[in-house]
């Protein structure tokens, strides 16, 4: 034992450094895949990087001690079977070092224990103790290499084994002495002599781990690379191979260990030992050639997994097949032979992720080959024909009909079984170790429809078996059920994803793209994943211009693909579907210039919508396409060029008449064409809107169209997409509505002049442009006339493409349609009237005798009917299309309103009279009446006339029967009658509680017709009665909803007009100074009355569920209306360059809005009220010396103090404090100290106080203090103020402890006001109200008050003191010498 204790330093030295390597490859290779482990004398490097693995703190030092003093030669077996690879592998390093390099043998050899371990490590193999198989396989793979590397090293060492001798005379090599030696070790099948002499039969388990033993132990040899020199004896190999084809016989469960252990052995063998040992065993043998006899169909649908997996890497191995014998000299692995291992494939499916079978490792290493780094289809001849038509096979017959059971005779797929179908996809898709590479026309193949959908989109989408609300109900404390396979199933996804994120191949992507939209256009969102939008580069930010570049391919492709699935879709919501995914990148695409993605899409939807491209065709080269103008010194256009290629709008009517051709189809469906004319316009309104937002200046490579204006840019927008029906007209292409819904000649004539209106204001905004671009003195008055005609032109253009939105409606909508095709005729033709007439104005002033029509007022009024117009009908509502056209055309309509604003603004400035005679009366009205209503634009008298009228109609009874029948008091909502209402709550009430009955006699005689009179009594029955009188209640709810919805429309028209209006009265109008004083003032009642009138209806439509609908809009427009005199007419001031109204005009608009303010409804309307009459009063020259003014605010403190129902608030009087302080102190001084002596309440009373405090507290402001009057009237005040105080304290009423407060918080400010003004008080007046503090902190109990109260004591005595003292020098000095005496 010394011996072998005793250990050389040198020989350690000496022994060779890829000793303990190969035997930890050996060690840690698993039977199923090849895995490289590190070299053992890297041990110490693995420990510190696995320094924070629990399970190596342990044994962190251990390999330190160990390799400074090697393990003793009997423990390093106990150390073989550790479950840290560390230390096995020292182990087997001091193994081999003490039996092969031993200092005390002089050939370095100790045969001795070199053969007791080669005993111990057969026998270990045996052993399934901890890690035993994997540390003694792996020490004997090392001890053999060594072993054969050494001369007559391996023969020694069985010469002193005793079990070895015996065999040793029998066989003369070592190889196979080894071999018999390893069979006895390892020896799991026993006979009855065998078990007699071992003592008894072996039990199931020991049987089981001798046969995981011999395998062990062959792969041990195999991995030991001794089977490939050359003077190893093939009959050891042949007897290898024999013994693991007994191991694949002997269990099921082995089989698959032991195929792979053949196909490792035959992989270290060279061609011509393949060829022989595939002839003389693998064939007879393992593969069973003699069944071949039985015809190859058989023969192929016989052979296993396994067997398929050995005799393709066979064949893999051997290109030529002719030296194999029958059956492997002809392919198995061809797409015909595929179909026959469907069963034997399908099998697999128990072996679970995340190991996959051996047989589908062989397959995809044969069908493919490495090519630099990845592995691509193998080519056969050049060609990989053979290879896809393997996999094609192999996807449909294995994958789709026995997998995913879409076969007739597969059944219910299993869960296992989806699993397998998942990895074999995403090894075809590159997600896996492999890095397979397919070509790009066969991913589709690979991701067929039936995969997505049953692979992917059924396992991510399902709700794990019990149901999608089940999945979600908050009992289940893990969260939401999920299918157990939708983890695996998003992992796979993302590494599919990942593996060509980087790529650069466009093709590459779309297909991937395609074969998951193809399937659900919604993958990404059905899924929950970023799948395709990934795929398309759409979420990546700060691309270089290379990658911009390839992404602007991809999407060219890309909605080539859309295009052809939108034309060929086979239903209308594939359709609809792939039509959203164009307009999400369109919309994508608009975030930056020049979106020719969007461009496109905008002139595929047009023309796809509204075009018959069947006769299209390429028109010849010296045909010249209509052009716009284009101004000089700016950024051309980029509209269509004359150029004998074919343009981009000519392109997309090729494209769909290629696209008809190809499939066969007749047209695109008219349901089709009205989803994408929606988007259509929809698209076209964002794309202006952008353009509309851009703003000038800047990088002029990120505008549409460079340094060009707002509404010029929007122009240009719309001369582009409006001339692709002119180019499209000369190539052949026909409108659906000149075909489908031909009308007569006057609607061809209309149609035709209003192209001519179009035509002609496009000309005049060329050459107002042109005209700007030339230059003059007046460059401002020539750039307003071009902002408002290209304004108006843009208006015209949208409203002529409207006409098109409005064709290919159903056949009981063309009377809808006639009506808003004339209406849309008028627009125009009044339109182009317009501009026409401002043109007039600008060029010749002198036309006042002629009877011409305000073009202003003119404007207003069309530009208030297109607002109310579009978009605003049940018909209209109910057609997307129209409802997307009108969004675009309000988008223009504000563009044409802003130019005309800006052409008054350059009247105004040029002091042309034109400007004065257009806004006239006709002109305030038609904006006002648009936004408040007919009713509140009217006088006072018109105006209660015209509620009392409103009020009747909504009580208006139909004509006939029913209307005999309502005037019998059967409706349960009708409002009642003031006079009356006891009797109609009564009313109400029974008839929500019973139901409507109708009196016998008064229906009987309802029901009389002339046929009846002779006969006296009529035959009644009670049924009749009740069925007629809910017919009745029926017909009123419907006219009562009918109602109800006009309302909510009306709303919404006055919503979108009230756009006007904030532009009217912005401060760039008030301060251009065109628009006179009285228009503006002359609008506040208007929108005063608006406002009230609206809240009243929310009021009321608390008890009415009809008139709640129509809610949120109501409540919008009183915030618009609040707004227009909260944040725009409130800025305006006498002095911002309006012209000044007339003085009795003013005053009037003020006595209006005071009527109005002493009516407010509430609190809201109130404050509303007060700011309009403040804004009033400011226009008033010398506002502060106003006797009516004056005369208005003591009345309204009057009303406030002395009424219980009074509608003033105190917001009144606060905001003329807080706006105008000044003239509030003159003219609320004296009322609110009245007020505060004898208001009906004692909250009145302190709110007199608070108000007068502020008078106090902004006292020391230059702006008040200055005025003479001011400061006169507060100090004259001051008496009485102090003596308002001094009562309050001693007010009964005050004394709980919140106005006790709010009272001594107006004395602290009046305090401190008579401080910073002691000339201006009166000692006398303080001595009062100091006994007053005094008192009030003596009576009460809180500590805080009774502070308060002696602080204003010291200080109120302190300015008492001081007063005196200024009022009487001797007062001052006779103190002074008391404080003298008193020091």
């Amino acid at each position: 034992m010394a011996a072998r204790k005793a250990k050389s330093k040198s020989k350690q030295a000496a022994a060779p450094t890829n000793t303990s390597k190969d035997g930890d490859v050996t060690e840690e290779e698993s039977i199923h895949e090849d895995v490289q482990v590190e070299d053992a004398d890297d041990s110490d490097d693995e420990e510190e990087k696995k320094e924070t693995n629990p399970k190596t703190k342990a044994k962190k030092n251990a390999p330190k001690t160990q390799n400074k003093d090697p393990i003793p030669f009997m423990d390093t077996f106990y150390q073989l079977s550790s479950d840290e690879p560390e230390l096995r592998s020292l182990a087997a390093r001091d193994l081999i070092t003490h039996c092969f390099f031993s200092p005390d043998n002089n050939d370095g050899i100790n045969n001795t224990d070199a053969a007791y371990a080669l005993t111990r490590l057969m026998n270990g193999l045996c052993t399934g103790r901890a890690a035993s198989r994997q540390g003694f396989a792996s020490a004997l793979s090392t001890f053999l290499r060594v072993a054969r590397t050494t001369s007559d090293g391996l023969m020694g060492i069985l010469e002193a084994d005793s079990f070895s001798r015996e065999m040793i005379a029998e066989q003369q090599d070592a190889a196979a002495v080894f071999r018999l030696k390893l069979l006895a070790s390892t020896q799991f099948q026993q006979s009855e002599k065998d078990a007699k002499k071992q003592g008894g039969k072996m039990k199931g388990m020991e049987e089981r781990d001798h046969a995981f033993g011999r395998l062990f132990g062959v792969l041990a040899v195999v991995r030991s690379g001794v089977l490939g020199l050359k003077d190893f004896p093939s009959k050891v190999i042949e007897g290898y191979i024999i013994d693991l084809i007994e191991l694949y016989n002997y269990k099921n469960w082995l089989r698959e260990p032991a195929a792979n252990a053949i196909i490792e052995l035959l992989s270290t063998l060279d061609a011509a030992a393949v060829v022989k040992v595939t002839n003389d065993v693998i064939g007879p043998k393992f593969l069973e050639g003699g069944s071949y006899s039985h015809g190859t169909d058989k023969w192929l649908q016989s052979l296993n997994a396994e067997q398929i997996a050995v005799a393709v890497h066979l064949q893999r191995l051997e290109s030529k097949l002719s030296k194999y014998s029958s059956p492997l000299n002809q392919s198995i692995l061809t797409g015909e032979t595929v179909k026959h291992f469907g069963q034997a494939l399908v099998a697999t499916s128990t072996v679970v992720y995340p190991r996959c079978h051996i047989v589908w490792n062989v397959l995809w290493l044969s069908l493919t080959e490495e090519v630099d780094g990845q592995r691509q289809l193998r080519k056969v001849k050049g060609s990989y024909a053979e290879s896809a038509s393997i996999i094609k096979n192999l996807i449909n017959s294995v994958v789709v009909d026995s997998l995913l059971g879409k076969g007739e005779s597969s059944g219910t797929p299993s869960n296992e079984r989806k699993s397998l179908a998942l990895q074999i996809v995403s090894t075809l898709a590159g997600a896996s170790n492999l890095t397979i590479v397919l070509p790009t026309d066969l991913i589709s193949t690979a991701l067929c429809p039936d995969v997505v959908e049953r692979v992917f989109l059924n396992v991510l989408c399902a709700s794990g078996g019990v149901g999608a609300k089940r999945s979600k109900a908050a009992d289940n404390k893990d969260g939401p059920v999920q299918h157990h396979l939708k983890s695996l199933t998003s992992t796979i996804l993302s590494d599919m994803v990942a593996g060509i994120s980087d790529d650069d191949f466009i093709d590459r992507r779309l297909a991937f793209v395609k074969a998951f939209i193809s399937v659900e256009p919604r993958f990404d969102v059905r899924t929950k994943t970023k799948t395709a939008s990934t795929l398309l580069m759409m979420d990546n930010k700060d691309l270089t211009d290379g990658q911009e570049a390839r992404r602007e391919k991809l999407w060219d492709a890309y909605l080539s693909f859309l295009e052809e699935a939108i034309i060929t879709a086979d239903s209308l919501h594939k359709a609809t579907m792939f039509v959203e995914l164009m307009f999400k990148l369109a919309k994508r695409d608009l975030t930056c210039a020049p979106a020719n993605v969007a461009r496109r899409v905008i002139r595929f939807f047009m023309v796809a919508a509204f075009f018959d491209c069947s006769s299209v065709s390429s028109p010849s080269p010296n045909k010249q396409t209509p052009s716009s103008k284009k101004k000089k010194g700016k950024k051309a256009s980029s509209m269509v060029e004359e150029s004998s290629s074919v343009s981009p709008e000519l392109s997309s009517a090729l494209r769909i008449k290629d696209i008809l051709q190809s499939s066969n189809t007749d047209g695109i469906s008219t349901a089709s064409r009205g989803i994408m004319s929606s988007r259509f316009y929809s698209l076209l309104s964002d794309f202006v809107s952008t353009v509309n937002s851009q703003s000038r200046g800047g990088n002029k490579s990120r505008l549409f169209y460079g340094n060009a204006s707002k509404p010029e840019s929007v122009y240009r927008a719309l001369s582009e997409i409006s001339g692709i029906a002119s180019v499209l007209d000369l190539s052949g292409a026909k409108q659906y509505d000149t075909e489908e819904h031909r009308g007569s000649s006057e609607d061809e004539s209309s149609t035709e002049l209003s192209r001519k209106h179009m035509v002609d204001v496009k000309k005049i905004a060329d050459e107002a442009l042109v005209n700007e671009c030339a230059g003059s003195d007046d460059n401002e008055a020539l750039r307003a006339k071009s902002v408002f005609t290209t304004g108006c032109a843009s208006l015209i253009i949208s409203l002529h493409l409207q006409l098109k939105s409005v064709e290919g409606i159903a056949e009981e909508d063309q009377d809808y349609v006639e009506e808003d095709k004339e209406a849309i005729h008028e627009f125009i033709a009044d339109l182009a009237e317009i501009v026409s007439g401002f043109s007039r104005v600008l060029e010749d002033e002198s036309s006042e005798g002629h009877e011409v029509e305000n073009p202003l007022a003119a404007m207003a009024s069309l530009l208030v009917n297109i607002l109310s117009s579009v978009g605003g009908e049940d018909f209209a509502q109910s057609n997307t299309s129209i409802s997307s056209a009108s969004k675009l055309t309000r988008e223009t309509v504000k563009l044409a309103w802003s130019g005309v604003l800006s052409l008054m603004s350059s009247l105004h400035a040029n002091n042309s009279s034109a400007a004065k005679n257009l806004v006239d009366e006709d002109f305030m009205n038609t904006l006002i009446e648009s936004v408040c209503g007919a009713a509140s634009a009217k006088d006072e008298a018109d105006y209660g006339e015209s509620i009392d009228e409103s009020e009747e109609d909504e009580s208006e009874n139909e004509d006939g029967v029913f209307a005999q029948a309502s005037n019998m008091d059967l409706d349960p909502e009708q409002e009642p009658d003031n006079n009356s209402s006891e009797n109609s709550d009564e009313g109400s009430k029974s008839l929500e509680e019973e139901d409507v009955e109708l009196d016998p006699s008064r229906l009987e005689n309802m029901l009389l017709e002339d046929s009846d009179a002779e006969i006296d009594v009529l035959e009644h029955h009670a049924g009749a009665d009740k069925a007629l009188a809910q017919l009745i209640k029926m017909k009123q709810d419907t006219r009562k909803a009918s109602q109800s919805e006009r309302e909510r429309i009306e709303l919404c028209n006055r919503l979108r007009c009230a756009t006007l209006l904030d532009s009217l009265f912005s401060a760039s109008v008030f301060k251009s100074g065109w628009l006179p004083l009285d228009a503006v003032l002359g609008s506040i009642v208007p929108i005063l009355r608006s406002y009230k009138s609206i809240a009243k209806s929310i009021d009321k439509a608390s008890s009415s569920t009809l008139a709640s609908k129509s809610l949120n809009e109501k409540k919008a427009l009183m915030d618009r209306l609040s707004s227009l005199i909260q944040e725009k007419l409130s800025k305006v001031r006498r002095g911002d360059n309006l012209e000044d109204g007339n003085q009795e005009s003013i005053l009037k608009a003020v006595a209006d809005i005071f009527k109005e303010t002493m009516s407010s409804l509430n609190l809201a309307h109130c404050s509303m009220c007060s700011v309009a009459l403040i804004t009033a009063i400011r226009c008033i020259a010398d506002a502060e010396s106003n006797t009516e003014v004056a005369e208005m605010y003591s009345s309204s403190v009057k009303d406030w103090m002395s009424r219980k129902a009074t509608k003033v608030h105190t917001c009144v009087f606060e905001d003329l404090i807080q706006r105008l302080p000044s003239l509030a102190a003159i003219v609320l001084v004296e009322p609110l100290l009245a007020a505060a002596k004898s208001a009906h309440s004692g909250y009145l009373r302190c709110e007199s106080l608070r108000l007068l405090s502020l008078f106090y507290r902004a006292s020391t402001k230059e702006d008040v203090t200055s005025n003479s009057t001011v400061q006169s009237t507060l100090t004259d005040s001051c008496s009485n103020v102090a003596l308002v105080l001094q009562d309050s304290l001693n007010d009964a009423s005050l004394q709980k402890s919140k106005n006790k407060d709010e009272v001594l918080n107006v004395v602290k400010q009046f305090a401190s006001y008579a401080k910073s003004h002691i000339s201006n008080i009166k000692s006398t007046d303080l001595i009062g109200l100091v006994d007053a503090v005094k008192a009030a902190g003596d009576a009460t109990k809180s500590a805080g008050v009774k502070n308060t109260c002696l602080k204003l004591v010291e200080e109120m005595t302190e300015i008492s003191q001081k007063a005196a003292e200024s009022a009487d020098p001797n007062i001052k000095s006779s103190t002074k010498k008391k404080k003298k005496s008193k020091k």
